[in-house]
Order: C-alpha cells, then sequence, then structure tokens
C-alpha cells in the first residue's frame, strides 16, 4: 500500500497538466533561421582613368562695334539685324555738317567753285571691316551721330571659339593635350573634338583657374556664342587599384558602404571610393582583393544577417 500510493501521486500531477494544457497547443519547437538567397561579386585589381569635366561656352572670335569716325548725319544706311555683309562693303554715308551747309546753299555757289566745293567737303562712305551678320543696329538713316558713336554691331559666325576656366590642378595634364572632347548641352549635335588654341596668361586668383580657349570652325553657322558646352578629358591614370560593381556600393548621407560576405554572414562595412565610372567603383579604403561583396538586395540587409551566395 505504502509502494502504490508515490505512483498515484505521479500519475495525478501529469493528469493535471494535462487537463490545464489548452486545447490544441503543440509543443513549441525551434524554427530554423531563414538564409536570404544574394549575389556576390569578387573584389578585383585593375587601371581606372576617371574622365574630367569642366563646363564651357561659346563665344564669338570677331566681333566689331562699327563707329562713325567723324561728326554727322548717317544716311543711306538700311542694315537690320540678320542682315549679312561682306569686307569693304559700304552699308552707309556721314555727311559732315559742312557739307550739309554746303549743300543748302551749293545753288548760290558760281558754277566754277562748286566742284572744288564738293571734293573739298566730302561725304563719308561707312564700310564694313568684315565679313559676318549684323547682330545690333544702334542708329537709322537720318539720325545725327557724333565721332567714335557705334552704328551697328557686326560679328563672324563662321569662326566660333569655346571658352572654359580650367582648375589649376589640371593646368599640366591638359597642356600635354592637343584636343578636347566637347559636347553640346541642350543642344542636338554629335560631340565634337576641338584642338586647344590657347591658355590665358594669368591665373583668376579668386577662383583659381585658367582660361582655355578651342577653336571651333563654323563653316554652315549651325553654332551661336552663348551656347553652354561640356569639355571631357582623361584624368591621372590609377593603376593596380581595387574595383567593385557600382551595385555593391550604398551612399547615405555622403557615406559609403558595402556587406561584406563571410562564414554565410554579411557585415556591413564602410568604404572609401575613388573614381566612379558607369558600372564600377574605384576602393581606396575598406576592402581586399578576393573579398565577396553583394551586388544584389543590399538594402535589404542588416549586419550580420544570415545569407546563402546563389
Amino acid at each position: 500500500m505504502n509502494k502504490t500510493l508515490p505512483i498515484l501521486f505521479t500519475l495525478l500531477v501529469l493528469l493535471v497538466t494535462v487537463s490545464c494544457r489548452q486545447p490544441g497547443q503543440k509543443s513549441q519547437k525551434t524554427q530554423p533561421t531563414v538564409k536570404i538567397p544574394v549575389k556576390t561579386a569578387t573584389v578585383v585589381t585593375g587601371d581606372m582613368q576617371d574622365t574630367l569635366r569642366i563646363y564651357g561656352l561659346v563665344r564669338l572670335r570677331t566681333d566689331v562695334l562699327l563707329a562713325s569716325q567723324f561728326d554727322g548725319r548717317l544716311t543711306d544706311f538700311s542694315l537690320l539685324t540678320g542682315d549679312r555683309v561682306t569686307k569693304g562693303q559700304q552699308v552707309g554715308i556721314i555727311v559732315p555738317p559742312l557739307r550739309e551747309a554746303l549743300l543748302r546753299v551749293l545753288d548760290q555757289v558760281p558754277a566754277s567753285r562748286r566742284k572744288a566745293l564738293s571734293e573739298e567737303i566730302k561725304e563719308i562712305p561707312l564700310l564694313s571691316p568684315c565679313n559676318g551678320v549684323v547682330l545690333k543696329v544702334f542708329r537709322h538713316s537720318g539720325d545725327v551721330v557724333q565721332k567714335g558713336e557705334p552704328v551697328v554691331r557686326i560679328a563672324d559666325l563662321k569662326h566660333l571659339d569655346v571658352y572654359a576656366d580650367l582648375p589649376v590642378q589640371y593646368i599640366p595634364l591638359v597642356r600635354k593635350m592637343k584636343t578636347l572632347h566637347v559636347r553640346f548641352i541642350n543642344y542636338p549635335h554629335d560631340p565634337l573634338t576641338l584642338p586647344v588654341s590657347a591658355f590665358a596668361g594669368k591665373v583668376d586668383e579668386t577662383r583659381q583657374t585658367l582660361a582655355l580657349r578651342l577653336s571651333l570652325p563654323n563653316p554652315q553657322e549651325q553654332f551661336r556664342p552663348g551656347m553652354r558646352t561640356e569639355l571631357r578629358f582623361p584624368g591621372v591614370l590609377h593603376k593596380h587599384t581595387l574595383i567593385i560593381p557600382r551595385s555593391a556600393v550604398l551612399e547615405q548621407e555622403g557615406i559609403f558602404s558595402v556587406f561584406v560576405v563571410k562564414n554565410g554572414k554579411a557585415r556591413k562595412r564602410k568604404v572609401t571610393v575613388g573614381i566612379r565610372q558607369n558600372n564600377r567603383f574605384e576602393i581606396l579604403s575598406g576592402l581586399k582583393a578576393g573579398e565577396k561583396v553583394v551586388t544584389d538586395k543590399a538594402n535589404s540587409l542588416t549586419d550580420g544577417m544570415e545569407v546563402t551566395v546563389r
């Protein structure tokens, strides 16, 4: 009887435990860890060369203000904006005040003296100094003009230049080049390769730049002064540098990072980037050659998360 009491007590405890369990409740089991499938790329070494860019402006090479060399009245002048002129073409006449006065009294002058007076007090032709196009008209026929006063602005559109400000650190690099690649901004035209014509003689002290000029032939007059351009040239070649795909790099508020896969886990690591190209980045610090970096789903990862490489 004494031996059966402990057995009965144990059975009673088990029955109470089972009866207290909720219907359908199962014993808890440890769930397996879900590993995120990712793609990776190997950090490699190679050569990279950056493409440097500066911005420029198309300007006139020949831009002339045609002015009167004498006081007088402008006559026989009919130019309008956009008209074309040739070098030496007479575009108007300046009638000096004495000539105007002579013409008013010429009928009263003896015929024997008329020719001599006319030869002595002449009208002055206004001649175009260059081939070009009229950009602006300041005076019109019948206006009284003073000596040195502009009458018309004429420019040669067939020979233009591109000017750009070159940062001083690039001067030694560009001086070795004979040409630069030029792309027109907001103007549908294929990029051009233009010759470097000249460098300015003085550096801008405030901006620390040197003016650069490129020759822009324009026989069809398809380009115009004021057009904006982008000048491109290769930078210094970086040899044996670390390279990873652009898709592996994360950026947040100017801080760059990647996820490195090691022992089945993704570890977030800060990196310093150098040259950036369309599909690859140069890494200056933070990685070693041969390491594996995540190239997809990186934004959905957290540091230390378990992953599986696809």
